[in-house]
């Protein structure tokens, strides 16, 4: 560690890392938790100490190293996990496989009985669902306070958390739960002249998983809607899938046969395509249902210029003021085409609202970022070297 000694490694225990959901462990998942524990990890060697990444495999185990150049080495262990009621023993089990400082990256609202003074991460609340029962909704907050009674702190993404914590849960540290917001890189996420060669209509993007969460649902009747009633528009997808789910078979599905599929597009993309992705769109949306942190695509989509047009959901409501920085909305069909509707119609709003979104996201800046959590692992990396 820097100002001290070298810890040989620190184990991150999380259910995804490696994109094990369809088996294709020579690749990090496109997602939001998957880049943050890749910054993350960067952070960590920064800091003299060697990441290892354990996580939820869904085919069989497994044990590999990076070939990234900037985590080349890093080792990655796959735990397999048939059952979602097991995922708590899976945790455990990881705790007992890794000697080392731990960090729990997710999965807070879980039964897991946590290597006591160890750091946790809450990534977004997930139990935020309507449709949820009662039962488990008591059970997510007997896991909480479980976490919070076990864990030396846990850094939380978003204010709900925090402010669940504070009002479900009973604590006497107020440093105990612990906010750092997600973040972006603003040099290299910008507003750029929009690429309208060779095409007429403005560009909707959802640069989303493909999940029932994440709201491809309603962004697909949304998208039924708006490709009617505009002729010239055009919608595009990026986002990952997971091959064995119906949702996205149902997507898929939807797609190869939309009476406007010449104006439809659906990709996946690296981390460092999204970049132009977002560049050569003109409004950017967010339509999450439940299980939303402080996301990284709206904060990407702010800080490249583009409106955006997010559902007032857990951790968006942190970085979407509506009128002034974006539209928020319900998580409703009917709402989002609206919001939709009235971007596609007046330029005006569109530029005003990209402009104010840039200069929100500098509060939300990468450096910033690595300078809370920077401070934060290196208070947990003194301590567990103290007691060593």
């Amino acid at each position: 560690m820097e100002g001290g000694g070298v810890l040989s490694s620190v184990a991150i225990l999380t259910h995804s890392f490696l994109d094990a959901y369809n088996g294709r462990i020579d690749k990090i998942y496109g997602g939001g938790l998957e880049r943050y524990l890749y910054e993350l990890c960067l952070l960590l060697r920064k800091l003299g100490a060697e990441p290892e990444v354990y996580q939820l495999a869904f085919r069989k185990p497994f044990e590999t190293r990076l070939k990234t150049t900037e985590l080349a080495g890093m080792k990655v262990h796959g735990l397999f996990c048939g059952q979602i009621e097991k995922v708590a023993e899976i945790f455990e089990e990881m705790s007992h496989k890794a000697a080392a400082p731990i960090i729990y990256a997710s999965c807070i609202w879980h039964p897991i009985r946590y290597v006591p003074g160890s750091l946790g991460i809450c990534h977004g609340i997930n139990w935020d669902r309507t449709d949820l029962v009662t039962s488990a909704k008591t059970q997510v907050a007997d896991n909480v306070q479980r976490a919070l009674n076990e864990l030396w702190r846990i850094v939380s993404v978003d204010s709900h958390f925090l402010t669940y914590c504070r009002s479900v849960c009973h604590y006497f540290d107020p440093l105990k739960v612990e906010l750092i917001p997600n973040s972006v890189d603003t040099s290299r996420f910008y507003p750029g002249e929009r690429k309208e060669q060779g095409r007429t209509g403005l560009k909707v993007l959802f640069p989303r998983r493909i999940s029932h969460e994440r709201g491809i649902l309603p962004m697909m009747v949304a998208a039924d809607a708006l490709l009617e009633r505009f002729p010239d528009l055009q919608m595009q997808f990026v986002g990952e899938t997971i091959e064995d789910a119906d949702i996205c078979r149902a997507f898929l599905f939807w797609l190869s046969c939309h009476p406007h599929r010449a104006r439809i597009t659906h990709e996946v993309k690296s981390f460092d395509e999204m970049r132009l992705v977002y560049a050569d769109a003109d409004i950017a949306v967010i339509p999450t249902v439940y299980s939303e942190g402080t996301s990284l695509s709206c904060l990407e989509a702010m800080s490249s210029g583009l409106p955006v047009v997010a559902t007032n959901v857990g951790g968006l409501n942190d970085l979407i003021l509506d009128g002034y920085n974006g539209r928020l909305v319900p998580p409703s069909a009917k709402r989002i085409t609206a919001a939709l509707i009235e971007l596609i119609e007046d330029r005006e709003m569109r530029k005003a609202l990209g402009i104010r979104a840039r200069e929100t996201a500098r509060c939300f800046d990468k450096n910033i970022w690595a300078g809370r959590w920077e401070r934060v692992l290196k208070e947990y990396l003194r301590k567990e070297e103290a007691i060593s």
